[in-house]
């Protein structure tokens, strides 16, 4: 790595060839950074750092570098920010000059020996050199001031450094940079800050540089007093023409030569027409001079564009080339340094520039649109089918609805296909409508179905899905069933025939007639049947025959249900009981002004009696014979009595008296017969006699 170093001369101090002259000590103090307070251990902070006086004047952190340092970040010569070795001594200091899109600066500050004299000229020079993985900038500065400029942030000190970098970017790596100049103090200038002091916005950066940050070593600050600046004065000459290149010599030596490249060597080579400068510098003195250098043979070799190019029909290509190069020849003989295409060939150019004769050409082709197409008219396709489409590759790029961009595409199933075919001259599309078909499917419903008497069923087929054809040759898509019998429909479409088959039974609806009421005499017995029917029978007591035999008195009733419903029907069956005979009794004679009632019985029967009349008792006043008919539905039953009306009472003629033997017994008889009787001994014994013992 390359070094420059600086020496001590006798009122003269001396810069890689270039002397100024100086009178006077360096007012910065430990300005090697080589007097320590202690080795540094990390980066530096705000506020002093390791190399005293110097310090942070702002929230800005700058590093020192020494080679007793004991972390490997702050080393020298390799350090975290790349490798460096120092132009004096053991170390340097460090700082940022802009970290992109931050706002971010790093100053050092140190009080000088003695405040600096007014109207004194002074030489102030520092030696940067910019990290490895730094990026160059222009601006790295020396401010003077009586107080110390600082700030409690990071951003830019707002102060207009009296010395300044003016060589373009400070970019390299490998060498140290001299920033030097001259200036008049103001007077009291106690304090020198290095660093950058412009913004962002007023930073440039190398943009050959892919880095983020600007990060310079700083090493041998200096302020000594020196001579008043004078103008150098020298003159480049020109203006210069020469084929392929120039060496532009100053022929003056002791001076640094600053080139608007921001090169620094005594000549500068070019192969380029244009005005160059120069400026030269001793650090106060400084000229500058310029020189038009006019380069021929260097020009690139003339350049019509690519070696084919298509231009669409109506359209111009129009070949523009640099009309001060000197004399262009086209394959048709004109020398213009424009050209106009338009039709479709090979063009070609001579560009002879005075020192080097160079050729290029290109093939035009002028192309149409693409030609209107079809894919045809809309159409079905019945399943497993495949329609295929496929065109001339040559009629241009292909974009199918999909994406795909085949010249052929094979369709297997129903939707919208659109292609567009384009170029660069425009664009033709097409949109086909492919509807999905198959052999109809037909669904009757179940294969077999049970209607009701008087029932009907209406079968619908979509017209659309074809030609329609029932079993009986009717063709209309709504079909009426009511009877029994098997129905079957064809459906044809382009892609087939669809069938199915419907087997119809009809079930009557239960009907039941179990009778009228009724009354059955006393054994008889009622067979209950109605007509029959298909279904199920479910009588009162749970019995499922289709017929009952009635032998008691109550309600029946009959459920039939089948497939169309259910009905029921009911019957009360009484039964007549036995009558029995009233038993009028012997014929009976009344008293005068006595009755006798005579009772039929049987509640419930019917009475007939002599006179007609139907009550279930008569009332006898009068001597007469009496009877009864009693009769129901089952018998007829009759009683007759006859009644006397007797005006004369019974005369009883007993004895007096009558002595029986112990043991013996005697007949007492009334001797009057026809009458009721009641003897002492409460007996009533008809007899007109009785037994006496």
């Amino acid at each position: 790595m390359a070094k420059y170093w600086i020496h001590q001369c006798v009122l003269l101090l001396c810069f890689a060839g270039t002397a100024v002259s100086v009178t006077g000590q360096n007012e910065v103090p430990n300005y090697s950074f080589e007097t320590l307070s202690m080795c540094p251990q990390q980066f530096g902070g705000p506020g002093p750092t390791v190399a005293p006086p110097w310090e942070a004047p702002t929230l800005g952190t700058p590093d020192i570098f020494n080679v007793c340092a004991t972390s490997g970040n702050v080393t020298v010569p390799n350090n975290f920010f790349g490798s460096q070795a120092p132009i004096t001594g053991d170390g340097y200091a460090g700082a940022y000059a802009q970290i992109d899109g931050f706002e971010y600066r790093e100053y050092i500050q140190a009080p000088l020996e003695n405040p600096l004299i007014a109207d004194q000229w002074y030489y102030v020079s520092f030696w940067v050199s910019l990290s490895d993985n730094g990026c160059g900038t222009t601006h790295m500065g020396a401010y003077l001031s009586a107080a110390p400029p600082t700030s409690g942030s990071t951003g830019p000190l707002n102060f207009t450094p009296q010395v300044e970098s003016n060589q373009g970017y400070l970019s390299d790596t490998d060498n140290w940079i001299l920033i030097s100049g001259c200036f008049l103090a103001v007077g009291g200038e106690s304090y020198i800050t290095i660093g950058n002091f412009y913004g962002d916005a007023d930073t440039p950066v190398d943009p050959d540089c892919n880095g983020s940050y600007s990060y310079y070593y700083i090493e041998n600050v200096e302020i000594v007093e020196g001579m008043v600046p004078e103008n150098i004065d020298f003159d480049l000459g020109g203006p210069i023409y020469e084929c392929f290149e120039y060496t532009i010599d100053p022929d003056v030596d002791g001076y640094n030569y600053i080139w608007e490249d921001g090169s620094h060597e005594p000549t500068l080579t070019v192969t380029e027409s244009g005005w160059y400068s120069l400026t030269l510098t001793d650090g106060c003195n400084f000229g500058v001079d310029s020189i038009e250098v006019i380069i021929s043979g260097n020009n690139d070799p003339v350049d019509v564009g690519p070696d084919e190019f298509t231009i669409c029909a109506g359209e111009e290509y129009i070949i523009t080339l640099d009309p001060d190069l000197s004399t262009y020849t086209w394959q048709d003989g004109s020398n213009d340094s424009e050209y106009t295409i338009t039709t479709s060939g090979t063009y070609s150019v001579t560009l002879d520039d005075g020192c080097s004769i160079t050729t290029d050409e290109i093939d035009i082709t002028v192309m149409d649109p693409p030609a209107p197409f079809s894919l045809g008219d809309d159409m079905i396709l019945c399943s497993g089918d495949e329609i295929v489409l496929d065109f001339d590759p040559n009629l241009g790029d292909f974009m199918w609805q999909d994406g795909s961009t085949n010249p052929g595409f094979t369709i297997t199933g129903g939707g919208t296909y659109a292609l567009t075919i384009s170029n660069m001259c425009g664009e033709e599309s097409d949109e086909l409508i492919i509807t999905d078909l198959e052999v109809p499917e037909i669904d009757l419903g179940p294969d077999e179905l049970t209607l009701c008497t008087g029932e009907f069923i209406e079968m619908d087929i979509d017209p659309a899905l074809g030609d329609i054809v029932w079993q009986d040759g009717s063709t209309e898509p709504i079909y009426v069933i009511s009877d029994p019998g098997v129905y079957q429909v064809f459906v044809t479409n382009q892609c087939g025939t669809g069938t199915d088959i419907l087997t119809v039974f009809v079930v009557d609806q239960p009907i039941i007639d179990l009778g009228p009421d009724t009354t059955l005499c006393p054994g008889e017995t009622l067979l209950l049947t109605t007509t029959p029917v298909d279904g199920d029978y479910q009588w009162q007591d749970g019995s499922d025959e289709q017929e009952y035999v009635v032998g008691a008195a109550g309600i029946y009733y009959l459920i039939i249900s089948n497939f169309c419903g259910a009905v029921i029907d009911s019957v009360v069956v009484d039964y007549d009981v036995a009558l029995n005979d009233p038993a009028f009794g012997p014929d009976v004679s009344l008293c005068p002004g006595e009755e006798l009632v005579l009772y039929a019985g049987n509640p419930g029967a019917e009475y007939l009696w002599q006179d007609f009349s139907t009550e279930d008792s008569f009332l006898v006043t009068t001597s007469g014979q009496y009877f009864v008919q009693i009769f129901n539905d089952c018998e007829l039953i009759t009683d007759t009595i006859n009644v006397t009306v007797n005006d004369s009472p019974p005369v009883i003629d007993l004895p007096d008296q009558l002595t029986l033997c112990q043991g013996a017994t005697t007949t007492i008889n009334s001797g009057i017969g026809g009458v009721s009787y009641l003897w002492s001994d409460g007996s009533t014994n008809p007899m007109p006699e009785l037994i006496v013992v």
